[in-house]
């Protein structure tokens, strides 16, 4: 078995093939050149110490050299030493949620895409776990079977969409089944099921297969994605909002009485995915807990290295061209010193040549680290933008593995730390980045972030401090000059006990609100009973008149007109209820989200 232990070096025989066409390149235009001047075998014979060929060989050793000095670098690895290791451990299947409502963007990005995070970071953390993929709508699908290959469970989650599913619905119960089939029938034991989904179940069934399950030894975990308020959903086919067959807007909402009694069925336990890493370590936790069983020997390989052999050949190319004559030397002096002149020139472009790629090449690899370093910062700092806070950090954090005294690395993952709340680690971060740091407005913003750290856990008086360094540094900055001060009256507030004042007079305001509401609802109600007495008096008037004998009618006024019209109006309306009970009730139709 071999394999590179350096496979980002590989990248650099993309120049190999650039050298080669430029190499033809000019040849060609060396040819026509030639041919300028008369017959190319004439001309070239009359070339003093022409040799031919000898330009080809010597560019040929010179790729030789590169290629081989790169593959050096990549370190090829032989696994010839094998060791049995006893691996324990227990089996998981995932069942992920893909149903149109898993699209909702209540949590952000949108469901789904939090739920491929969580099972990302979930089996990260795993070590010896055999782990199945189950993706689950109206109907459900055994995408990963057990096994110990996370590399291939994760590009499998990356590629999951919610058109992997043809019949659209939540229909839980079919992956609890799916998944009990996944498990071994012979064992009451070591199985655990994890179901990712926002509760929106449309089987009945659902709580009797946990139940069942497990009777079969299953421990049914859930986690529930989305917020209880729930939003709406977007209907790609008519690029608006969706409606129900009412035509009202589908408003999807997390069920977490759903999943909890699942969970309490399952003998497992029920998680509100808000911090992905918090989850992941909760159900690791779990499954950590659970009894192990022995999941046989795997091979482990110990590796043997072949970068210093792929070396030496470079080496050699190397000095084969530099030591291979370019000109054919003559023995007469003046000729000779011609032949010399032209030796000269014709080795020393391919010596300058092959310096210059050399000097590239190990200038190239000496920034690999912080060009890897400077990608993943640009990485971390678009999932920051796009709030990924999670993913962020991961970033940031092998940036600084790469190049641990990047003072912007620090200062960014203690950014994301802080959006995850965790304001301590930031803290400390964002002190390590103001001692690091030279430049005064890096060391202002610093400064800033730790006060803003204070603030969020209420510390007035370390906050203060905070703001005036970053004051002392960058006197200009109207954020800390409105912190400070905002800072400052909440610390006067507190030792005054304004807190509590605040406190009450917000109630107060509430309550008026309140007492304002209930007198205007009740002169609403008055405004309206006086209106129907007076259509009531109105319309008997109207009635003894009409029996009274007349001889023309008597043209009606604007204000009797009306309240005749008024009269009209509720007489349809009680017509309309009355109709609408009797059309009976609405069959209540499946939902496709």
């Amino acid at each position: 078995m071999f394999r590179f232990q350096e496979l980002d070096y590989l990248f650099a025989l993309a120049v190999v093939p650039v050298l080669i066409v430029l190499f033809i390149t000019v040849i060609y235009w060396r040819r026509k050149k030639i041919k300028q001047l008369g017959d190319e075998r004439l001309v070239e014979s009359q070339l003093i110490g022409f040799i031919p060929g000898r330009s080809t060989l010597k560019f040929i050793l010179l790729t030789i050299g590169l290629v081989f000095t790169i593959v050096g670098l990549a370190n090829l690895q032989s696994g010839d030493k094998i060791e049995k290791v006893q691996r324990k451990g227990v089996d998981v299947v995932i069942a992920l949620d893909v149903s149109k409502s898993m699209l909702a963007n209540d949590i952000q990005p949108n469901r789904l895409t939090r739920a491929q995070q969580l099972i990302m970071t979930l089996t990260d953390k795993m070590q010896n776990d055999r782990v199945a993929l189950i993706v689950f709508a109206g109907r459900s699908y055994l995408q990963v079977p057990l096994t110990v290959d996370y590399a291939a469970l994760k590009m499998m989650v990356q590629n999951v969409s919610t058109d992997m599913v043809p019949t659209q619905g939540t229909v839980i119960g079919d992956a609890v089944d799916m998944a009990v089939q996944s498990f071994s029938q012979t064992e009451l034991k070591y199985k655990s099921l994890i179901v990712i989904s926002d509760g929106e179940d449309h089987d009945e069934e659902a709580l009797k297969k946990v139940q069942a399950a497990a009777e079969t030894g299953v421990v049914v975990h859930t986690v529930g994605i989305g917020s209880p308020q729930g939003t709406t959903l977007y209907d790609p086919e008519t690029k608006a909002v969706k409606l129900d067959e009412n035509g009202a807007p589908v408003i999807s909402k997390l069920n977490e009485e759903e999943l909890r009694s699942l969970a309490a069925a399952g003998h497992g336990t029920y998680s509100l995915l808000q911090n992905t890493n918090d989850v992941a370590n909760k159900l690791i936790s779990n499954l950590d807990g659970m009894e192990q069983k022995s999941l046989g020997s795997v091979v482990y390989t110990d590796y043997t290295s072949y970068f210093q052999y792929f070396l030496l050949v470079g080496l050699l190319a190397f000095l084969a061209e530099l030591l291979i004559p370019g000109a054919r030397s003559k023995r007469t002096n003046a000729k000779k010193t011609k032949a010399v002149a032209t030796k000269t020139m014709k080795t020393a472009a391919p010596a300058a040549a092959t310096t210059a790629m050399l000097l590239l090449m190990i200038i190239s690899i000496s920034a690999n680290a912080q060009n890897n370093a400077n990608f993943l910062l640009q990485q971390g700092n678009k999932l920051y933008d796009q709030k990924r806070y999670d993913e962020a950090t991961a970033n940031y954090l092998q940036a600084l593995k790469k190049d641990p005294t990047n003072a912007t690395g620090l200062f960014n993952l203690g950014s994301a730390l802080y959006q995850k709340k965790q304001y301590d680690s930031s803290r400390k971060l964002m002190t390590a980045t103001a001692e690091a740091i030279k430049d005064k407005g890096g060391k202002a913003a610093a400064h800033y972030n730790i006060g803003n750290t204070y603030m969020a856990q209420r510390k007035w008086e370390d906050a203060i401090a905070a703001y005036k360094n970053t004051l002392r540094n960058n006197p200009q900055d109207a954020d800390a000059k409105y912190n400070l001060s905002y800072a400052e009256e909440m610390l006067k507030k507190d030792k005054n006990g304004g807190g509590k004042n605040d406190k009450q007079d917000k109630q107060k305001q509430e309550q008026q609100k309140k007492d304002q509401q209930q007198n205007k609802d009740k002169k609403d109600k008055d405004k309206q009973d006086k209106q129907d007495q007076q259509q009531e008096n109105d319309k008997d008037k109207k009635e003894d008149k009409d029996q009274q004998p007349q001889s023309q009618p008597s043209k009606l006024t604007e204000q009797q007109a009306e309240q005749m019209l008024n009269a009209v109006q509720q007489q349809e309306k009680k017509l309309q209820d009355k109709m609408k009970k009797g059309k009976g009730i609405k069959v209540k139709m499946d939902k496709d989200w």
